[in-house]
């Protein structure tokens, strides 16, 4: 039967939460260093080998796999290149890191970088600079194939699928690669995401690693057994420490691949507490940790042999998995759809003993519920034109202060990491570019630092905001449950809010090659005499300043950008919050009338009875 009228809102709203829960996707992301084995492991999960291995760590793509579709069969991809600004830019990037001078100005068009990248030789290459140059001679190799598909979208089969995931020359033109399977996981509505290496050339696009770390259902970081973590691995971790705590659920879930590389269980242990003083050192606190090993999961899967699989850690860390998916995650969009239907069946108790009163009293009920109506949207519109509350912008000027501070407390651990006797040996190479290479290691590592660090503090602020806004709602609420009875508002609903527009690139100007080259008479002199001490002192003295000023527009912009999400969301939670009331005096107005339908308001009221009844 149709819903009582005044009911229809709320139970469209009902229908559509029951809808997303009975086609919900939950998302899995993974990380993890190049060689920690997140392909393989993503195969031991699915109980197939579909991930083909990316064969270089610096050129691979996001690869999602998802469930097919009517328009997308199993085994069907859609390949998303890269557009043709993203590439120029990522070779001018990796140009740049190898210590060439890559500006439009040198080098104004794609022939000039492509000559760039033909003229650079393996044996001048040392260190960081390494991925850099493979990425280049990648893109080089697959130029005249994969250039003209740039800013295009591909459909291709498994099989071609596989290439553009295995061969370098053509996965370094990819954005993402989204893979339709069928599987068990995909059949419960799992999508898995494989993210590039914390190593890779695209980590400095940190925005896309900070997305489905904010975003995801879950979020899997693997390591691989007795490999030490790189800086790459220690800035990303340092990221997951500063965000865990502000998520509703924890949803991270650390694994150790390769486990039964172990001697015995002792060595094991050994591995195993290593790696949680590692994470409790990045502000990762009682991590769920779990020993697997991917090979072996894969095979026990594809033998069908249970002791197998159980001996991997796989199936030990699944039980644990699918319970946050059905009994954590489940529970948030249950427990929610439950408060609802309590709140309906209250409205249709206090509407049935309106509508059961006599004509007279029914008349003045509804009059008075009138007035009280009007009072109530007086109410509703003066909480949203509530100013931006005070506290936000002392909260935005807190956190981007700390910000600050901390990567000055960082830069001498940072500043060793990039000037080092092993980047910069007097063995023939050109030590003027191996300075100046240095340097830019050193920024990079301080702009990915401060990039991790604007992310954390954007869900810092998302969450004050809520926080905020959320205790201004429960006040307007109750004045207005005070004023009508028997009305019950909608808890306030969080909606994600935009982010501030990528800020321009940090920059410190006073630093060139020639003043760098200055401060370096030999390895010798830096190494072993005061050189590195002294060029670590006047840094500091250009950087610090620097990154206070870049800091000081970081606070005056997005002081104007959160007064205005504010302001949209005070407006936006009101709008639903006067919806929310009117459903509700609708209804009741429409119990008091002379044709309320007492039958069908009594018989909703027994079914929300039998719904709510224990089991």
């Amino acid at each position: 039967a149709a819903p009582y009228p005044p009911l229809a809102q709320a139970a469209a709203a009902m229908a559509d939460k029951a809808a997303r829960l009975a086609s919900s996707r939950f998302t899995i992301a993974l990380f993890g260093a190049f060689s920690a084995g997140k392909s393989s492991l993503a195969n031991a999960l699915i109980g197939e080998p579909v991930l083909p291995v990316s064969p270089n760590p610096t050129t691979a793509a996001i690869n999602r796999l998802v469930p097919p579709t009517a328009e997308r069969p199993h085994g069907t991809a859609r390949v998303v290149m890269k557009s043709r600004e993203a590439m120029l830019s990522d070779l001018r990037y990796s140009l740049t890191m190898l210590g060439e001078d890559a500006s439009e100005a040198a080098m104004p068009d794609t022939n000039a970088l492509l000559k760039a990248i033909d003229k650079l030789s393996p044996d001048a290459i040392r260190g960081s600079g390494r991925p850099h140059y493979s990425f280049l001679r990648a893109a080089r190799a697959g130029w005249e194939a994969c250039g003209p598909l740039l800013g295009s979208e591909l459909d291709v089969q498994q099989p071609e699928y596989e290439r553009y995931v295995a061969e370098e020359s053509r996965s370094c033109f990819v954005g993402e690669i989204e893979l339709h399977y069928a599987c068990p996981l995909t059949d419960q509505g799992i999508v898995l995401v494989d993210t590039p290496g914390a190593d890779s050339v695209n980590a400095r696009h940190t925005g896309v690693a900070f997305n489905y770390i904010k975003n995801a259902d879950a979020v899997l970081f693997v390591t691989y057994y007795n490999h030490a973590f790189s800086q790459a691995d220690r800035q990303f971790l340092s990221q997951l420490g500063r965000v865990k705590d502000q998520f509703e659920l924890d949803k991270m879930f650390f694994l150790v691949n390769a486990a039964d590389l172990a001697a015995d269980e002792e060595e094991l242990d050994g591995v195993l507490k290593h790696v949680e003083q590692q994470l409790l050192q990045h502000g990762i606190r009682n991590p769920r940790l779990f020993p697997v090993s991917s090979l072996q999961a894969l095979d026990a899967k594809l033998e069908g042999n249970d002791e197998r699989l159980a001996a991997s850690g796989v199936a030990q860390f699944e039980r644990s998995f699918l319970s946050f998916v059905h009994n954590d995650l489940g529970r948030l969009a249950v427990d929610a759809a439950e408060r609802e239907i309590r709140r309906a069946a209250a409205a249709v108790r206090g509407w049935l003993q309106s509508a059961e009163g006599d004509a007279a009293s029914r008349q003045a009920e509804a009059e008075r519920l009138k007035e009280q109506a009007e009072e109530a949207a007086g109410l509703i519109r003066e909480f949203g034109a509530a100013d931006t509350p005070a506290q936000l912008p002392q909260e935005l000027g807190e956190l981007l202060y700390y910000v600050a501070q901390r990567l000055q407390y960082r830069f001498g651990e940072m500043y060793n990491l990039a000037f080092n006797p092993s980047s910069l040996q007097d063995d023939g190479r050109d030590l003027r570019k191996a300075v100046w290479t240095a340097w830019l290691e050193l920024t990079r590592y301080i702009r990915v630092e401060l990039s991790q660090e604007l992310q954390a503090t954007t869900l810092r602020m998302e969450k004050a905001l809520h926080g905020l806004l959320a205790k201004r709602h429960q006040a307007a609420a109750e004045r207005i449950e005070a004023l009508i009875e028997g009305y019950e508002a909608a808890a306030y609903a969080s909606e994600p809010t935009a982010m501030p527009d990528e800020a321009p690139e940090w920059t410190p100007e006073t630093v060139d090659a020639k003043w760098l080259w200055s401060r370096f008479k030999s390895p010798r002199q830096f190494f072993e005499g005061e050189g590195k001490g002294k060029l670590r002192g006047e840094l500091e003295a250009i950087v610090g300043p620097s990154l206070q000023g870049w800091m000081s527009e970081r606070i005056a912009d997005w002081s104007a950008f959160y007064s205005g999400i504010w302001s949209d969301a005070v407006k936006g939670a009101a709008l639903k919050l006067q919806e929310d009331l009117s459903a509700y005096v609708d209804g009741k107005l429409a119990s008091l009338s002379d044709s309320a339908d007492k039958e069908q308001l009594r018989s909703l009221h027994e079914r929300f009875q039998r719904l709510l009844a224990p089991q």
